[in-house]
Order: C-alpha cells, then sequence, then structure tokens
C-alpha cells in the first residue's frame, strides 16, 4: 500500500514535468515567432529612420525628424520588452531621460545623451538579423517534426516521392521510419528552441532592460552599453543545470560546422561529414537522454536508463543504414532485440517484485497505519489533557483567586481607619483581580468553556461577536466532531480573525464552516488589502502546523487586491 502511493507520484511528477517542457516549449516557439515578426518591423523602422535621418540632418527639419525617429525606436523596442514575458513572466523595463519641461534643443541634447536610446537602436539592428534568423530556424524546425510525424498521411501525395536530399520516401516503410525519426528531431527542436529563445532574452534584458534602481530623471551611464558577457551573464542564458549540456552542444556543433566547412572548401563531392556528425551526436545524445533519466523517480530510473540506451543504440543503427545508402532495412533487428530485452528485464522486475516486494511493502503499511493509530491517540489525550488543565483553573486556582479577592474587599473595609494599611490591601486586590483576569485569558486559550459546553458553531459565533471587526457566521455542522478536530478548527478561526484585526482593521471577515461526510471544512474570507504570506510570520505557519498534525489540508489565498481567503479541510474521521 505504501509503494503504490509512491508509484502514482512517481507518474504525476513525470507527467507534471512533460506538461511543463510541453509549456515551456511553447512559449519558446512564441517568443522566437513573434520576435520574428518584430524582427521584420525592427529592420523597416530602424533603416527608415536612420536614412531619413542622414538625409535630412544638414536641414532644420531632419531635427524634430530626428526625435520622431527616437520615438519610434522607442515604440519598436517596447514591443520586445513586453514580448519579453512570455518567458520572464513581466515584461522588462526601460528607464529613459525625462524631458518634461525641456526646451526643444535641451530635448535634443538629452535625448541624444540618452543612453538607453542607444540600446534601443542598437538592439533594433542585432535583432533585426538575429531575431529574424532564429525565427526562421525555430519555425522550420517545428515544421520538419510535425511533417516527419505526419508522413505516413501525406507521403503519397507527392508523385514521385518527398525529396529530402539524399533521401527520397515514396513508400510506407521510409514513411513510417520518418514518423520515428520524428521522435529525436522533436527533442533536438525543443533543445535549440530553449537555446535561441534564452540567448535572446539575454540579449534583450542587456540592452532593453533599465536600472531598477534608477529613476525616470537618473543621469544616463556613461561610455557604450556593453554584454555582460561573464559567467553571471551566461547563467542567466543558461540555467546552472544545461550549462555543461549547452558546452557540450556548443562544442560538437563547433566540430561538426568546421569539417563541413573544410568538406566544402574541398570541392564538396561526398559528404563524410555526416559521419563526424554522427560520431559526435552520439555522446550528445547519452548526456541528454542520461541527464533526464536520472531525474525520474528511483523506483523507475533503472528502467529510464534502459530506455535511454536502446533509444540511442536503435537511432544510431538506423543512420548508419541510411548513410550506408539505404537497401535491405538491417536496424529491424537491432530494434526487435532491444524491444525483447526490455520486456524481459521488465517481466524479471516484476516478478522480483512480486516474491520480494509484498513483505516490504506489507511491513511499511502496517507501520504507517501503527504511527497514525498512535499519532490519533496521542492528540486526542493531548486533547484530554488540556481540557482538564482548563476545567481545573477555572474551578481550582480561579475560584481560590476570586474568593482571594471577595476577603481582600472585607478587609479594606475594616481598615478604614489605617489608611496606610487599606492602600497596601487594595493594591493587593487589584492584582489578584489581574492576575484572575490572565488566568481567565489563559484557559480560555487552551480550550474555552464555550466550545466544550456548546459546540464548535457556538464558540465561533461568540468569537465573532468579540471580534473589533464585524463578522459573519455561517455554520452548519450536523454532530460534533472530535474534541481534537474541534479545538484545531477553533483556533483556525480565532487566529484568522486576530489577523484580520491586527492587519486589515477596517474590513469585515465571513467564517464558513461545514460538516460533509467525514471532512470539516472552515473558510475565513476578508475583504482587506490581501498580500498575506505564510513567510512573514509564525502565525499562519502555526496554523498550517497545527492542521498537518491531523492530515488536514490548508490552503491561502491572498492576491494584492483581493483579500485573503484561509480554507481548510480536517479530516473527522475515526
Amino acid at each position: 500500500m505504501s509503494a503504490a502511493p509512491s508509484a502514482a507520484h512517481g507518474e504525476a511528477g513525470f507527467g507534471e514535468r512533460l506538461a511543463g517542457l510541453a509549456r515551456r516549449s511553447g512559449l519558446d516557439l512564441a517568443y522566437l515567432s513573434i520576435g520574428g515578426l518584430t524582427a521584420i518591423l525592427a529592420f523597416c523602422v530602424w533603416v527608415t529612420a536612420v536614412s531619413v535621418t542622414l538625409s535630412l540632418v544638414v536641414f532644420i527639419i531632419g531635427l524634430p525628424v530626428y526625435l520622431l525617429s527616437v520615438i519610434a525606436f522607442r515604440w519598436t523596442a517596447e514591443l520586445d520588452r513586453r514580448n519579453a514575458a512570455l518567458l520572464r513572466g513581466r515584461p522588462l523595463r526601460g528607464v529613459y531621460r525625462d524631458h518634461r519641461g525641456e526646451s526643444f534643443l535641451a530635448r535634443l541634447s538629452s535625448t541624444t545623451r540618452d543612453a538607453q536610446t542607444w540600446k534601443d537602436l542598437a538592439w533594433l539592428i542585432v535583432h533585426s538579423v538575429l531575431g529574424f534568423t532564429f525565427a526562421v530556424i525555430a519555425v522550420s524546425a517545428v515544421a520538419s517534426v510535425v511533417a516527419f510525424l505526419t508522413m505516413p498521411l501525406w507521403y503519397w501525395s507527392i508523385p514521385d516521392g518527398v525529396d529530402w536530399g539524399l533521401w527520397n520516401i515514396d513508400n510506407l516503410p521510409l514513411a513510417l521510419l520518418a514518423t520515428v525519426l520524428s521522435i529525436p528531431l522533436a527533442a533536438l527542436t525543443v533543445l535549440i528552441n530553449r537555446w535561441m529563445a534564452r540567448a535572446e532574452l539575454w540579449l534583450a534584458e542587456a540592452l532593453l532592460d533599465g536600472d531598477e534602481g534608477a529613476g525616470s530623471a537618473a543621469p544616463p551611464a556613461s561610455g557604450a552599453p556593453s554584454l555582460p558577457l561573464s559567467a553571471d551573464g551566461l547563467r542567466r542564458v543558461i540555467p546552472a543545470g544545461e550549462l555543461s549540456l549547452a558546452l557540450h552542444a556548443a562544442i560538437s556543433g563547433m566540430v561538426g560546422l568546421l569539417c563541413t566547412a573544410i568538406w566544402a572548401a574541398a570541392g564538396g563531392g561526398y559528404y563524410w561529414p555526416a559521419w563526424v556528425w554522427l560520431a559526435l551526436v552520439i555522446p550528445l545524445s547519452l548526456h541528454f537522454g542520461l541527464r533526464e533519466a536520472v531525474r525520474i523517480a528511483p523506483e523507475r530510473r533503472g528502467m529510464a536508463i534502459q530506455v535511454v540506451i536502446s533509444l540511442v543504440v536503435i537511432g544510431v543503427t538506423i543512420a548508419i543504414w541510411a548513410l550506408a545508402g539505404f537497401g535491405t532495412f538491417w536496424p529491424i533487428w537491432t530494434i526487435l532485440g532491444l524491444i525483447v530485452l526490455f520486456v524481459v528485464v521488465l517481466l524479471a522486475r516484476l516478478a522480483w517484485r512480486q516474491l520480494y516486494g509484498d513483505e516490504r511493502e506489507r511491513e511499511l503499511t502496517e507501520r504507517v497505519e501503527t504511527l497514525t493509530e498512535t499519532r490519533r491517540g496521542a492528540l486526542d489525550v493531548q486533547a484530554a489533557e488540556l481540557r482538564r488543565i482548563e476545567r481545573d483553573l477555572h474551578d481550582g486556582a480561579q475560584a481560590r483567586l476570586v474568593a482571594l479577592s471577595m476577603q481582600l474587599g472585607r478587609a479594606e473595609e475594616g481598615l478604614a481607619d489605617r489608611p496606610e494599611i487599606a492602600a497596601l490591601v487594595r493594591q493587593a486586590r487589584s492584582e489578584a483581580t489581574a492576575a484572575n483576569a490572565e488566568l481567565r485569558d489563559l484557559a480560555r486559550g487552551i480550550a474555552p468553556p464555550v466550545l466544550a459546553d456548546r459546540g464548535l458553531a457556538a464558540a465561533v459565533e461568540a468569537l465573532g461577536t468579540r471580534a473589533s471587526i464585524p463578522v459573519t457566521v455561517d455554520a452548519e455542522i450536523g454532530r460534533r466532531p472530535a474534541p481534537v478536530v474541534e479545538s484545531a478548527a477553533y483556533f483556525v478561526v480565532a487566529e484568522s480573525l486576530t489577523n484580520v484585526a491586527k492587519h486589515a482593521p477596517g474590513a469585515a471577515a465571513a467564517v464558513r464552516l461545514r460538516l460533509e461526510g467525514d471532512t470539516l471544512e472552515v473558510i475565513v474570507a476578508d475583504d482587506g488589502p490581501g498580500g498575506a504570506d505564510v513567510s512573514a510570520g509564525t502565525g499562519l505557519d502555526g496554523l498550517r502546523r497545527r492542521v498537518a498534525a491531523l492530515d488536514g489540508e490548508m490552503r491561502i489565498v491572498s492576491s494584492a487586491d483581493g483579500g485573503t481567503r484561509i480554507e481548510v479541510r480536517l479530516p473527522c474521521g475515526s
């Protein structure tokens, strides 16, 4: 029973990572595609603006045209700042000199000395080439993946087959082979698009993002803008976990391109660099695949490593078959052998788990059940002990303090003729009264009497009545939960209302209690400013710990302009 949740967790984690990879790849493609469109616009803007400005600058009319060109630069750069929000979650922010109140000539001077303006122009020039190139590569690569993946559906519509250079696809087996090759091609496309998107985003941050600490009227930085080509800058382009893979791919690409250049310089002919590319792709594929495999849950990691190695072997054999001139599809025997090996290993793992895994699983299950029962018993004992302490304080110490106050009051009356001693007795009676009030608050904090006598709904209504803010209570509880659950729910409401009164004194709060089946639902919502942070104090964190001790769930929704909502679900089963 304990292994099943672990497996489910592993499957959920893999599914979440796969969904995250798909979302990230889609954002990369969207960013590069939009960047391609803005690159075309950037080229038109900077070429037109620079040529017209240089042509008219010798005339008076060239000066306002110069300012209009600057506005066009900023407007076009702003499009790419907003496009950056696809990958950053928020747009870039440009910081320009404040021109308000300046004369025409002063604005010309300050605009010319504004570093961000020249950065915008540099971005437009570089982006018009780099952004368009990246967009063409990204869209072409994705289109190729889709074409390979769907090849069996449309290859027959081309009269002479689909011509891919050295490879002409004119029958179904070759079309199916293209579908198989679309998988590694898709992985390579995702990786390339990611690198291009991060590289372009890094360049955009270097040229388009202003200094966060500078104000709008801050003086521009002196000197020409420089790109942070340092270790920190490189980490902004590529995460630390992908740095080694990126360097591996970059070195492999440089070697492959060098061999291709040597082949072209030698006059072309037979494309022998294909074998070099194959030798470079093999370790790179293993590097990428094994890096992903080791991130999988330990119980599935061995099978993942076997799958990666098998896929690399299959890809290598198919590539060798293709480079050798096609012919009989002999890699089918390698593919069948690896499939059989995978099935044998899978069956062996299942048999081992069936023979030796059940006993261990049973022991863990029994251990978890025992720990759950003992923890529940300990919590019940703790709740009962706290209630006993509250009763003892109420019936013992508090009653004695009340009697002491009354006796001191009578003693004070009898000492009317001795004012000095009467003043001391009066002071003692005040201290006893204060101690009684503190003891009453302490007892109420341990377990309020109304909670033990009348239940959770009445106790929460009493809280709302005593609160310093408007509180509405909506409670529907058909039966009383266990005392420990009632106490936890009560203190969740009490702490939440205290936080509202402390951080949002002008807000109103609403409390909702529902007991459905074996689950008690507690919701406390307010219409205050929101922005609650669990890490900012111990109040909310303490509530989370109290709820977690009962295997409950706690969710806090606190937006910057929508108030705070605390949702708690507590199990009430036996």
